[in-house]
């Protein structure tokens, strides 16, 4: 699990599995969105 922190100061939690990339405790889409193009662009993850 990776504690992160948003440039808007948010706090939210990113975990991996071998199957899944899960987000948690975030409020703001633009942190989802954010998390989701990055995840796009690790091939392992694809």
């Amino acid at each position: 699990m990776l504690k992160c922190h948003d440039a808007n100061g948010e706090i939210y939690y990113v975990t991996f599995s071998r199957t899944k990339v899960r987000i948690s405790s975030f409020e703001s889409d633009a942190i989802l969105e954010k998390v989701e193009n990055w995840a796009d662009t690790v091939p392992a993850l694809a």
